[in-house]
């Protein structure tokens, strides 16, 4: 059986595709934890990985001709010493030089062991390890289900599409469709594309598919900054770079696209239309599109539909503690304007609930240390507030970082490695979060910037959803300024089933707790009819609180 690190990596890299290549090795031999962390401010280490409680830290040396040089041992040992590990390789995809077998030699004598792997060891520990990765998902009946509709859709009209909640495991489903099409020889050309519209996620789906794909199906990366030598197997791409390379792509047999609303886009329609793959298919877990393109078009109707509601009800996805907190609200101006039947964009014009960063900071700090939170989330309004309200975070004593487009690759790379390893408390941003990040130990999350989107925000809360061990639930302080999210709120009495509870307001700050609108937020999003509606507003209706009935009433007290 072949395996994905073959000659033609070795001989042709790119150098990139060798650190991932080693990294995936890794994952095949039984480690627990590998990252890939290559890159400026990498302390000499390109993968980190552990097993068995041991820190190993490899440095890669992709050369095309001369051997590595003897450098890379003393960066292996600077790496070691920085990160603690207890074993130090250094990998190269040529073989050794007399220069690297001296330097070890050397440190072997003064008590300093570095180990190493040429190509002949590396190609021979790509034939034992196991076929699958000791972190393969089994998978679901609902997974299981998606997964055989999906493959029959794409065999028999050449369009698949799933809707699939955040956490409900789009990924694993895309790969096992994969590796079925593989297995069964179906794949045309033998090549698969894998398209989205971020280099994060890009890379974060290259790593999901790892999981469940065999030994035997390579993967590459095409970014602005990589393309790979040979495209059979895997390519997972931006969708721009695409469109800069259409000329020299070859032909795929199976195009995928995740976060697959973003299909009607004019970029991605224009890719598709030139690449012209026997089949397409795609994934979201947020059908909606704001300009009301249907990708149904493109990519057929769903064949498997699931939401929250499936995820919550067999304890696929965490239970949510929704709190939303406001200040001053003015609820006889909201009765006056009832009786009207004004419109939430007139309401939004002349009535807001603002909360205080500094307020907001202490009510976030206090949570998170008080309720022994483990990770949070902070989705502000602009890349200025995040960075702004970081700084008031960490006065109140946590390690909070804001993240953003302002952020080299590589600087987002080591914040998010610093974050799930737990070195930083918060992180704070605008719309990072919103698709393809994978952060299941997340169980705080805080909005301070208001949407009007629904998509946005169910994409957001579901960066929360994800199980993870240890993890009871995940609180979300909602401190919008926006009466449309009390409009959502609002809404939820429409599932709700419990008793409904009259809620007085006065002047002072007002936190909705478990009680109240934490229970109903959670039956308002087991509504997969209302997550599913559409993207444009809901229609408010005014709650009835302690003023008279408005003209039209609604059920919440």
């Amino acid at each position: 059986m072949t395996a994905f690190l073959d000659d033609r990596r070795l001989l042709r890299g790119p150098w990139q595709a060798f650190e991932r290549d080693v990294a995936r090795l890794l994952m095949h031999a039984g480690f627990e934890d590998v990252r890939v962390v290559g890159g400026s401010g990498d302390k000499g280490a390109d993968v980190l990985g552990v097993k068995n409680g041991e820190t190993w830290v490899v440095q890669c040396k992709h050369t095309t001709s001369a051997p590595a040089p003897k450098t890379a041992v003393q960066e292996v040992v600077d790496a070691g010493t920085f990160y603690k590990a207890n074993r130090m390789i250094v990998a190269t995809s040529r073989a050794i030089g007399g220069g690297i077998e001296a330097e070890v030699d050397r440190l072997r004598r003064i008590g300093i062991t570095v180990e190493l792997l040429d190509p002949a060891r590396l190609l021979r520990l790509s034939k034992e390890v196991d076929e699958y990765t000791g972190t393969r998902r089994d998978l679901r009946p609902y997974q299981t289900e998606a997964v055989n509709r999906f493959r029959e859709g794409l065999t028999d009209t050449g369009k698949a599409q799933a809707v699939l909640a955040t956490g409900l495991g789009k990924t694993v489903v895309m790969a096992e469709v994969v590796a079925d099409l593989y297995r069964d020889q179906l794949i045309p050309h033998n090549r698969v594309l894998v398209l989205a519209d971020k280099v994060e996620l890009v890379r974060q789906l290259q790593f999901g598919f790892w999981q469940q794909l065999p030994k035997w199906i390579p993967t590459h990366l095409l970014s602005s900054s990589e393309t790979p030598s040979f495209f059979e197997g895997v390519t997972f791409a931006t969708v721009q770079s695409v469109i800069g390379r259409l000329d020299d792509l070859p032909d795929f047999g199976l195009v995928l696209v995740d976060e697959a609303h973003h299909i009607g886009s004019r970029t991605f329609r224009s890719a598709i239309d030139a690449l012209e793959p026997p089949m397409v298919g795609g994934v979201t877990a947020t059908p909606w599109r704001g300009d009301g393109f249907d990708i149904d078009e493109l990519i057929g109707k769903p064949l498997i539909q699931l939401g929250i509601s499936d995820g919550l009800q067999h304890g696929f996805l965490c239970e949510v503690d929704y709190r939303l907190l406001a200040d001053n609200i003015d609820w006889k101006f909201v009765q006056d304007i009832s009786a009207h039947n004004y419109s939430l964009n007139q309401l939004n014009k002349r009535l807001l609930m603002p909360t205080r960063d500094e307020e907001a900071a202490r009510l976030i700090a206090e949570a998170f240390i008080s309720e022994k939170r483990r990770g949070g989330i902070v989705f502000s309004p602009t890349v200025d507030h995040a960075e702004a309200f970081s700084g008031v975070l960490r006065g109140y004593g946590l390690r909070a970082e804001a993240i953003s487009s302002r952020h080299e690759p590589r600087e987002r790379d080591q914040l998010m490695a610093m974050f799930r390893r737990g070195d930083i408390d918060l992180l704070a941003s605008v719309d990072l979060f919103n698709e393809g990040v994978d952060v299941p130990d997340v169980d705080l999350i805080a909005f301070m910037r208001a949407t009007h989107s629904r998509r946005i925000f169910v994409q957001q809360l579901g960066r929360g959803l994800r199980i993870s061990d240890g993890k009871d639930k995940v609180i979300v302080l909602d401190f919008v300024t926006d009466l449309r999210r009390m409009a959502e709120v609002v809404e939820l009495e429409k599932s709700a089933s419990g008793p409904i509870e009259r809620l007085p307001l006065g002047q002072n700050l007002i936190s909705f707790r478990d009680a109240s609108a934490g229970s109903f937020m959670l039956e308002w999003l087991k509504d997969q009819a209302d997550l599913m509606l559409r993207e444009g507003d809901p229609q408010l209706e005014i709650p009835r609180f302690e003023f008279p009935a408005p003209t039209q009433s609604g059920n919440v007290q």
